[in-house]
């Protein structure tokens, strides 16, 4: 049997992982932590960083069963994906610019700005009084993923506190201020095959109030103008032909903003966590996370044919009240009934330490929901989000 090794474990993967399995791959997963929430689905573990490329390629080096690589919701891998790929002459859509624009912030907006798609003012350094850029800001690690050390800064009395949050959070003690683009935030997860979008599914993102910048639920499809997509989708096309980014999965975030124009705040050639591709598949009946393991094996693309007349669903990320040691989680048999939801996961055990912090990293599970329209949908996540309560010990 053919394995996919798959770079990172988390949750955001573990769709992945169902989908390979489904597909008849074995999954050899690469994770540090054997406690990752994928590592459960995987029939094989190499307890390895996803960034230490001279140890994976000793390990595959002596195995001939590995079919593709691939870096799900994870952009620090990337690098990793494209240079195994290229040794070992595996399949593999990646460019070396894609893999810059996905894992470097700054290289992604000068992209934008050279092909002179929508944007803001930015600047590559902490310097934003000589840039004269206007508030609210937003500062951010260059090269972090996950919303870690991203701030939404008011006024200046923050913007010291957030540049110090940004560079203990990046990889390379590099950041980005940019100007606030005010509007809808989105995700976006498309499909991409001879340089062009085959598929694309918009998704209106619930985020944090100021000073976090951190995903709380999607919501698919997005409310927005019919021109939204269109204009998208043609930026999307000139990304991808400026990267030569020929074929494989690409994650979006972006802003409509005020004016109904879409501007691209940030790129992963991989798919999204959270997790946007189950959302696609139940509202679209098309599958974006098996797209992308057909890439990494060098097969055709499943059938893409016209999406489906969609049906609203939603992700609910869910995450304690309380900082302190987990002892019960209750109402999840319960919500698990209702006809509106269609899965409730759950990433954390009694006897965990949590934090009542809101971020990706310490979100306790998530639910998908499914209804007839998006005022039933939240008018579910809201009666989840009381029903669902994490006991928590100080």
């Amino acid at each position: 049997m053919k394995s996919l090794l798959i770079l990172g474990a988390a949750d955001g993967a573990m769709a992945t992982y169902r989908t390979a399995r489904a597909l008849g791959y074995r999954t050899v997963a690469v994770d540090l932590r054997d406690t990752a929430p994928a590592v459960a689905l995987a029939d094989e573990l190499l307890p390895v960083s996803t960034r230490d490329v001279s140890a994976l390629t000793a390990i595959l080096r002596g195995r001939s069963d590995v079919a593709g690589i691939l870096a799900p919701s994870s952009d620090i891998a990337l690098p990793t994906q494209l240079t195994l790929t290229e040794r070992f002459g595996l399949p593999c859509g990646l460019t070396g610019a894609t893999v810059e624009a996905s894992v470097d912030k700054r290289r992604f907006r000068a992209v934008c700005d050279e092909l002179g798609l929508p944007g803001y003012r930015w600047i590559d350094g902490p310097d934003w009084r000589a840039a004269g850029l206007r508030f609210p800001l937003v500062v951010k690690p260059a090269d972090a993923q996950s919303s870690r050390g991203v701030t939404r800064c008011p006024d200046e009395s923050t913007v010291d506190a957030a540049i110090a949050d940004a560079l203990e959070h990046s990889y390379g003690a590099g950041i980005v201020i940019e100007e606030e683009v005010l509007g809808q935030h989105c995700g976006c997860e498309c499909v991409i095959d001879d340089g062009r979008v085959v598929f694309m599914a918009l998704t209106e993102r619930h985020l944090t109030p100021p000073p976090q910048a951190t995903t709380t639920a999607h919501v698919l499809p997005a409310a927005v103008a019919g021109s939204v997509h269109d204009e998208l989708v043609a930026a999307v096309d000139a990304l991808c032909a400026r990267l030569g980014y020929r074929r494989g999965p690409l994650n979006l975030d972006l802003v409509v903003d005020t004016g109904g124009r879409p501007r691209l705040i940030e790129m992963g050639a991989r798919t999204g966590g959270d997790p946007l591709g189950e959302l696609a598949r139940h509202c679209y009946g098309i599958n974006p996370i098996e797209a992308s393991i057909s890439v990494a094996v060098g097969a055709p693309l499943p059938p893409m044919p016209p999406p489906a007349e969609p049906r609203p669903v939603m992700v609910q990320l869910l995450n304690a009240a309380d900082t302190g040691i987990l002892t019960a989680v209750h109402g999840v048999e319960e919500a698990r009934a209702w006809p509106e939801v269609v899965r409730i996961v759950l990433l954390a055990e009694p006897g965990r330490p949590v934090t009542a912090t809101i971020d990706l990293t310490s979100k306790l599970g998530y639910a998908l929901l499914a209804a007839d329209t998006p005022a039933q949908l939240r008018e579910t996540a809201d009666r989840l989000l009381s029903t669902v309560r994490f006991e928590v010990r100080p």
